[in-house]
């Protein structure tokens, strides 16, 4: 059906019914929002790593990978529609270890040690923020493409 289609679902057996099953699960997901948010993190924590916030960042806090909306979504209605693919379990997994990367960022930053906090920043932290981005494209991709068989039908 589409290039990207297989990558996120894996092999299947009916790729319409599911890329339609998508599109409804992602029907309670903001993705432009929750990209955004997602990169917005970088920001944030470069301000941190450089005394130019104001915020008060707990690593106890950020590495709980559910409180977002992203995640909400994902234990949610995401879980729920998607959890099977092998395309979502690796957004679920991306996620979760960009939480605990940005947890660790402000961890080092709190313990004296900022050259490995901008090391794990540029390196690690980055990594999983554009996987998150990716996948979230891929998905994004689906809906629009299941929005334009769903107009070709009407």
């Amino acid at each position: 059906m589409f290039g990207f289609f297989k990558s996120f679902f894996g092999n299947s057996v009916n790729d319409s019914q599911i890329a339609e099953e998508a599109a409804q699960a992602m029907d309670a997901l903001d993705i432009q929002m929750a990209k955004a948010a997602h990169e917005n993190w970088k920001i944030r924590l470069q301000a941190y790593l450089d005394g130019a916030s104001t915020e008060d960042l707990n690593a106890e806090t950020i590495c709980f990978d559910n409180r977002c909306d992203l995640g909400q979504w994902i234990y949610g209605p995401g879980q729920q529609r998607l959890g099977r693919f092998p395309g979502f379990t690796a957004l679920k997994g991306h996620h979760k270890m960009f939480h605990y990367a940005a947890s660790n960022v402000v961890a080092l930053a709190k313990a004296g040690r900022e050259a490995e906090a901008r090391k794990m920043l540029a390196t690690q932290f980055a990594g999983f923020s554009k996987n998150v981005i990716a996948e979230l494209d891929q998905l994004e991709a689906i809906v629009t493409e299941v929005k334009k068989i769903r107009r070709k039908r009407a």
